[in-house]
């Protein structure tokens, strides 16, 4: 008899193996399911996490640009509450050269920003001065004390700065009681090896200033080794702006030489040589002189070269911008340089340069195509191969430009702004100057290659100086051994 698996009430019971199956497929979506939730929590997390570190580096930088700016406000806020800051800037002339240059541009900066009252104080006058920016005051006095005492008491003057040549003065200037700045633009290792005897003279008044400032870092680490407590690296200003700045179309045959030629250091007797070989290949090559001075020797030189019809005299200008824009290369001579403006000049303008190799200085960079010192030849052949290649000379021009964008005078005029106010707060605020300049700028390893890459070339420049060692130039009693030495020109 055949059986039938009933349930109570007499309905056939559902296949035990069906429910299972049906289980077990329920089970596994929802695995699936809770799989597919852990790995889009897993992307979400990590979609918000690398967003949080990118944008946490965001506004670390937004703060720190956030903190920059809170600090020239409040820079603003101090200074609209008081009188502007008087300050006076010394120097004998500021006759058609580098520091004049410098120092009318300087001061037409700081006149601009409203914050301060500038004068600028000369012995004496000149057609070849460059012209006062607007908003700075310029005085024609006599470097007495008469005379300084009754401008200070008109005036009210609060910073004096010496620019470079008159630490002779700097005694009366303190003994008013007003904050003395002292800037110096020479190299101090060419100074010494080529005789030079302003370092010597004013050594022991260096640390009378309450701030010594110098225009290229490599001067700064040397002075360093002296343990000078007052001094401070500003960086240079430019006086062109590059982006400003029409570029020559470096299409004419001509080669420039541009500023004093009346010593050797600026090296001019070497351009006019190289020109002389660069003649020999291109007959209808100009070279074209713009300078306050010529030089008899000079033009003796020219002479003698028998290469008078390809080289003329040009007085110096005050459109100097019209030379470089006719010009194809810039000559720069000089066996010794701290920052030559005549450089970065012509680089605004576009031009290669060609100049000895002595790149302890920042300018000789990018665009500068550089010979071993005194070798004319060497320069000659590098002025034929710019003259004879187009495609060449443009390269080497536009690296020269685009090399300037290192420098900027916004920042610069800060600086010195931070400087004025550090000096005006006492010792204290000073000192935190000076250290927020040696962060941002100060490397040992670095500051002890560009001081041996001085002592080579000053070397180098004056080969009979027998009597010393980079080793030992390390303190003050080194100084009077240089000192003690023969130096044979």
């Amino acid at each position: 008899m055949k059986i039938n698996k009933l349930g109570q009430d007499g309905e056939e019971e559902a296949p035990i193996i069906s429910y299972k199956s049906s289980n077990n497929s329920t089970s596994s979506k929802n695995h699936n399911y809770n799989c597919i939730i852990i790995i889009v929590s897993i992307l979400i997390f990590s979609f918000i996490f690398f967003t949080y570190f990118k944008l946490f580096s965001i506004i670390s930088n937004l703060q720190l640009k956030v903190d920059d700016m809170e600090e020239k406000v409040k820079d603003l806020e101090e200074y609209a509450v008081r009188k502007k800051i008087s300050i006076a800037f010394i120097q004998s002339s500021i006759y058609g050269n580098g520091m004049g240059r410098i120092l009318t541009v300087l001061t037409g900066l700081l006149a601009q920003t409203g914050l301060y009252d500038v004068y600028i104080i000369n012995e004496k006058t000149s057609p070849n001065d460059f012209p006062v920016y607007p908003g700075v005051k310029r005085v024609i006095q006599k470097k007495t004390k008469e005379e300084i005492e009754k401008f200070d008491k008109e005036n009210k003057i609060q910073i004096y700065v010496l620019n470079n040549d008159l630490s002779d003065y700097i005694e009366i200037y303190k003994s008013l009681n007003k904050k003395v700045v002292g800037i110096f633009h020479g190299v101090f290792l060419s100074c010494i090896f080529t005789n030079n005897t302003l370092i010597y003279r004013h050594w022991g008044r260096f640390n009378n200033y309450d701030s010594f400032v110098h225009i290229i870092a490599d001067d700064y680490w040397i002075y360093k080794k002296f343990n000078f407590s007052n001094l401070v690296y500003v960086p240079n200003l430019y006086t062109f702006d590059h982006r400003k700045t029409p570029t020559s179309n470096l299409t004419y045959k001509n080669a420039l030489i541009v500023g004093r030629i009346d010593d050797i250091i600026k090296g001019a007797q070497f351009g006019v040589k190289a020109m002389a070989e660069v003649v020999k290949e291109i007959p209808d090559a100009q070279l074209t002189i713009v300078s306050g001075y010529h030089d008899p020797k000079i033009k003796k030189l020219v002479k003698d070269l028998n290469i008078e019809k390809n080289v003329r005299f040009m007085p110096f200008s005050q459109n100097i911008s019209e030379y470089y824009l006719n010009s194809s290369v810039l000559i720069v001579g000089s066996v010794s340089e701290s920052f030559p403006m005549v450089m970065n000049e012509g680089k605004a303008h576009g031009l290669p340069i060609v100049a000895h190799n002595i790149d302890y200085s920042p300018c000789y960079q990018d665009g500068v195509i550089t010979v071993e010192l005194f070798d004319y030849k060497a320069m000659g052949r590098e002025i034929i191969k710019l003259l004879n290649d187009y495609d060449y000379r443009k390269l080497k021009g536009m690296e020269a430009k685009y090399s300037l964008d290192m420098y900027n005078n916004n920042d610069t005029i800060h600086t010195w702004g931070e400087l004025f106010k550090s000096l005006l707060k006492g010792k204290d605020e000073y000192h935190k100057f000076q250290e927020k300049i040696e962060k941002k700028y100060y490397n040992e390893k670095l500051a002890m290659e560009r001081t041996k890459k001085h002592y080579y070339y000053a070397q180098k420049f004056n080969k009979m100086f027998t009597c010393h060692s980079f080793e030992n130039f390390t303190d003050l009693k080194y100084l009077q051994q240089i000192k003690e030495c023969n130096l044979t020109k």
